[in-house]
């Protein structure tokens, strides 16, 4: 159906269109980008709160890794030690034993300054004197007696002279000695 109206332009009724001045578009877009950059700036200052708790965090625990890094590190020293422990008591050898055969092994004109047996290693440090000028064959008599011994020779691997020094004290010569062995494993 068509309708046609015959009345005057006047008289008409017009439709209205809105019409915005693009002004209006101006602000209203001007108001968008505002409120966007409060919300990115809103944002960003978020991360920054966030940021920081991470790094004060971070802080708390480096101050704790060092600490675990300490503990994990004594922890470490004492396992070397309860290890070295371990292998000498399941050696079941006797230190009296031990004592027995290393006083039993001491030639005449030699005395022992130092016996130490940490962890798997021993160590003898002494001194010979001698009148007769024979030192080294009294060191070499004591090794042998000390190879020879059976329980020296049941709980060491091997046993041989570390070093020697000769020395004067006043007419007599004296001879140094240190003396290393290893327990057997």
């Amino acid at each position: 159906m068509i309708t046609i109206n015959l009345l005057p332009r006047q008289f008409r009724k017009a439709e209205r269109k809105i019409v915005l001045p693009y002004k209006t578009y101006l602000i209203l877009g001007f108001v968008g980008l505002v409120l966007f950059h409060l919300l990115l700036f809103g944002l960003a200052s978020m991360k920054k709160i966030q940021v920081m708790a991470l790094r004060g965090n971070l802080n708390k625990i480096s101050v704790q890794a060092k600490e675990a890094a300490k503990t994990k590190a004594e922890i470490k020293g004492m396992e070397a030690k309860v290890n070295a422990l371990k292998t000498v008591v399941t050696r079941h050898v006797s230190f009296t034993e031990l004592l027995s055969g290393l006083s039993a092994a001491v030639p005449k004109g030699l005395w022992m300054e130092r016996f130490s047996l940490s962890g798997s290693t021993l160590m003898i440090q002494g001194t010979v004197i001698s009148l007769t000028q024979n030192e080294m064959t009294i060191i070499g008599k004591f090794l042998q007696n000390l190879k020879n011994n059976k329980t020296f020779a049941e709980a060491f691997s091997r046993i041989e002279l570390g070093s020697v020094q000769r020395r004067s004290i006043k007419t007599y010569d004296v001879v140094d000695y240190i003396l290393n062995g290893e327990l057997k494993k």
